[in-house]
């Protein structure tokens, strides 16, 4: 008896240590685990989802989910889903497993290249763990999947591989919850966070934040600025990744809510401001965010602009660099008269080989005080240098060189380094730097002409999705950006840019802004697909307006702006002789009967005192100047000699103060200049160059010097003064035929200014203003029948594509000598070859055959619009509507001028 006593006491001694262990377990397994402190500390980003299925249809519905799938994360994800559901238990699937979950995935780096994904997904139900079961027994089974399972520190491993994709992953439990990744060594990481007992949460700060309680937010997204440069140092070159971590320094991490909207992505929340030594936020101290008011001056061809908002904006120079130049005190003056805004503008580019033009600007808050020590500091530094000060007056502007080395850092911190040279303007309130001057001249243009964010339709649409008033800012435009970007990613990164250009280019508009309240940072991302107005027609072309004449059309529509409101129109002539204006609305102007056929295009330039617009055109032996009604100018026509036939007319205003020069070149290689009261110009009566020129001269304004270049058809290369004198250095022989013209990057002297020409054998050759080849590079020529021409955008001729023809064959290159496409024509004629940039992805390829008077119209993947040819025999018209993101084509057939619109879609 009382050994029984016993064996039944060690009994239910040994049932209640069973019943207490499996309650331990069981209260264990129910142990409220919070997921986020679980995430290592090296997480970039870390994005909280508890609807996965209303987030997809979201997106479905927004047409957001058809530019996302078609990424390799998405895609890889899905199809690793799709071979998990294959083995699944009954019809249950994985997404449905995985729906209306507090689900977390958390964002490495892996290694030194890769970035790699943990998720972190709760279990919380009996009928999920018995899925689960049966999905592992399942995968265990599976002729498609491998299983092994490893112990490490107390936890229980399992890594699964695909036999098919070569892909695997490797998960473990932790009460209740599944943490998995296809990197062994971050889940290895996490059990080692647990061992170590009592895990912080890398969210600690925003505990109490979560924006998925509120309607339409569909993830919370933590942002760690510490770790980001790092991530984004996997894709960018080393170049730029100085100034990246730098700005990372102004916040430390970030709590975001996602929201989206059709076309759009919205990230907004607060960001802790970094309070370690040295931050850009312990440097800025910034106080009152400011408006982006220097949007008045930001050109449409704006790619990156990277903008600061602060009261006192002088701080972004802190620490201040010891500096013991003679100059420093006025430098240090100038700094104390800049207030509330900053910014650097980098711009569109045309070549992945080409630095972009970069513009500093900052707000002047006593512009005559800085204009006067800008003065001063142009004099203090040509004497320290024992130069005679360079100035040159732009139209109303005066520009000036400030030899002064990094002198936008000196003013506004490191940040705005770069500048080995700095060429000034004052516009409005404003300080404009670049390193050329020619950038500044261009950008003065852009001003002119309006083509300004605070103009733009499309700008104006997006900047009213952004915060109207930041400390800082960060702008890009994709398109705009696209060789900036392939420039600066990495090589092995550049494939992947390429193969998804339609979606990176499709979400062209992002801007990132921090904004101080209360100590912390307001943050809001934006990225948004512009809309498209006016697309119903894609890819069509509409004849809007046939005008008829009574004699047939012999020459191109010339692209003009009408005189009184700068609307678009166009001038053709007949073959009676008389010119025609149209204008914008599709009525006759003014006429111009001149006895005599056009031989050149016609100008316009600003002249007179009221500054109108005026017409200047040449036939073969007369230059004639008419004004908007169609009336000749006083002192015109000028009569040339007999013996001379015009080739071309250059209209060069030198200062831009409306004193022009007007260069007609005859067919022997002579070129005559007169100003326009009619005299002749000493020296070029004429200057005999001694063969007849491949393209209209061109003028080019560098250092304040005036360069006059000419390109002759046997393959010499003039550059002359204003006097017509050779510079040293020229002639020069590019050794082979030339039948276009070239392309200059005007650079701050003749050494660094840079000419593109292409022989008429292929040869690409660049060399400088003092005569010296700096590069040649031979285009593929497949035969000796195969010819090549340089084709400059038909607007300005800043960029340019090369054709070459052969055989009824016509490739285009781009300025990188990348082929875009190639085409086969009926006749082997040479065809006239036209391109248009109106900026971004805007560009046309327009190619006309002679023979059957027909005229293509290319996209630059070589699509043809519309589908279908134009009845042409003359080169077209275009301009772009940018409010309609529309094109308007003129073009002419027999006797009829005819208007059409078309678009391009994507």
């Amino acid at each position: 008896m009382p050994k029984r006593i016993v064996f039944i006491f060690i009994g239910l001694v040994i049932l209640a240590s069973l019943v207490f262990y499996g309650f331990s377990r069981w209260q264990g397994s129910r142990e409220i685990v919070d997921l986020w402190a679980l995430v290592p500390e090296d997480a970039a980003v870390v994005v909280e989802t508890n609807n996965h299925q209303a987030l997809v249809d979201h997106l479905e519905e927004t047409e957001l989910w058809q530019s996302f799938s078609v990424l390799p994360f998405i895609q890889t994800l899905e199809e690793d889903i799709m071979y998990l559901d294959s083995v699944a238990p009954g019809s249950q699937r994985l997404e449905r497993f995985l729906d209306k979950k507090d689900i977390l995935t958390s964002v490495h780096i892996a290694g030194k290249t890769d970035v790699a994904f943990v998720f972190y997904v709760p279990v919380s139900t009996v009928g999920e763990h018995r899925f689960l079961r049966s999905l592992t027994e399942d995968i265990d089974k599976s002729p498609i999947f491998t299983q092994d399972t490893r112990e490490y520190q107390g936890h229980l491993l399992t890594d699964i591989a695909n036999t098919r994709t070569g892909r695997s992953f490797t998960y473990f439990t932790y009460h209740n919850n599944i943490i998995l990744s296809a990197s062994p060594v971050l889940v290895e990481e996490i059990v080692r966070r647990i061992t170590r007992g009592n895990p912080t949460s890398i969210a600690a700060e925003f505990k109490n934040t979560n924006y998925l309680a509120q309607p339409e937010v569909y993830a919370n997204v933590f942002v760690n600025y510490r770790v980001l440069p790092d991530l984004l140092g996997l894709f960018l070159s080393d170049e730029v990744m100085p100034t990246v971590r730098y700005l990372a320094t102004l916040c430390q991490n970030a709590m975001l809510e996602l929201k989206l909207e059709k076309g759009e992505i919205f990230l907004n929340g607060f960001s802790t401001p970094e309070k370690l030594k040295n931050s850009l936020h312990q440097v800025m101290q910034p106080q009152a965010p400011q408006p982006l008011g220097v949007k008045a001056y930001l050109p449409n061809r704006t790619a990156l602009l990277l903008h600061f908002g602060l009261e006192e904006i002088e701080r972004l120079r802190l620490p201040l660099q010891h500096n013991k130049s003679t100059y420093a005190t006025t430098v240090d003056s100038l700094a104390q008269t800049l207030s509330q805004e900053a910014a650097l503008a980098y711009l569109e580019s045309g070549s992945i080989n080409q630095s972009p033009e970069k513009v500093a600007y900052v707000h002047l808050g006593q512009p005559m005080l800085a204009q006067r020590l800008l003065t001063q500091l142009n004099k203090q530094v040509s004497a320290a240098r024992q130069q005679k000060p360079l100035t040159e007056k732009y139209g109303s502007y005066t520009l000036q060189l400030l030899n002064v080395p990094e002198l936008p850092a000196q003013l506004l911190g490191r940040v705005f380094s770069g500048f080995e040279q700095s060429y000034v303007v004052q516009v409005g309130d404003y300080l404009l730097i670049a390193e050329e001057m020619a950038t500044l001249r261009h950008l003065l243009d852009d001003i002119s002409e309006e083509k300004v964010w605070g103009k733009s339709v499309g700008q104006t649409a997006f900047i009213a999705k952004t915060l109207q008033e930041a400390n800082m800012s960060v702008y890009l435009n994709t398109v705009n950006a696209w060789y900036v970007l392939n420039r600066y990613i990495t090589e092995e990164d550049r494939d992947n840019l390429l193969r998804h250009a339609p979606l990176i280019k499709r979400f062209s508009q992002v801007s990132l802004q921090f904004s101080i309240v209360e100590g912390e940072y307001y943050t809001s991302m934006v990225v948004r697909k512009p809309e498209q107005i006016n697309n119903a027609g894609q890819n069509t072309l509409v004849t809007e307006e046939i005008i008829r004449f009574n004699s047939r059309l012999v020459t191109r529509p010339f692209p003009l702006q009408n005189a009184v409101d700068r609307s678009r129109e166009v001038v053709v002539q007949d073959s009676s002789f008389v010119l025609h204006n149209i204008t914008a609305g599709g009525k006759r102007g003014w006429t111009d009967t001149l006895g005599a056929s056009l031989q050149t295009d016609v100008k316009q330039i600003e002249y007179g005192a009221d500054k109108k617009l005026r017409y200047l055109f040449a036939t073969s032996s007369q230059i004639h100047a008419i004004n908007n009604q169609g009336q000749p100018l006083d002192n015109f026509p000028f009569n040339l000699p007999d013996s001379l036939t015009v080739q071309h007319l250059a209209v060069f205003d030198y200062e831009k103060n409306g004193n022009h020069r007007l260069l007609v070149d005859d067919n022997m290689g002579n070129l005559y200049m007169y100003d326009m009261q009619g005299t002749a110009i000493q020296g070029w009566q004429p200057r005999r160059l001694d063969y007849r020129l491949a393209a209209e001269p061109q003028h080019l304004r560098v250092g304040g010097n005036d360069v006059i270049l000419a390109l002759l058809e046997n393959g010499y290369i003039y550059a002359l003064n204003r006097s017509g004198e050779t510079l040293p250095g020229f002639p020069i022989s590019l050794g082979a035929p030339l039948t276009s013209g070239a392309v200059a990057k005007v650079g701050a002297d003749l050494k660094r200014t840079e000419i593109t020409a292409v022989t008429r054998y292929g040869n690409v050759v660049t060399f400088n203003l003092q005569g010296r080849v700096l590069n040649t590079e031979q285009l593929l020529r497949p035969s000796k029948r195969a010819l090549f021409e340089l084709v400059p955008e038909a607007s300005n001729g800043r960029s340019f594509v090369i054709a070459r023809q052969e055989q009824g064959k016509l490739a285009l290159f781009d300025q990188d000598l990348n082929e875009l496409f190639e085409k086969r024509y009926v006749t082997s004629a040479s065809k006239i070859v036209q391109y248009f940039n109106f900026g971004g992805d805007n560009r046309i390829v327009a190619i006309t055959e002679r023979g059957p008077q027909k005229t293509y119209l290319y996209d630059m993947k070589g699509n043809l619009i519309g589908n279908r040819t134009l009845e042409n025999y003359q080169p077209v018209t275009i301009y772009f509507n940018e409010t309609s993101n529309s094109y308007t084509l003129y073009r002419v057939h027999r006797n009829e001028l005819m208007k059409l619109e078309f678009t391009v879609g994507e």
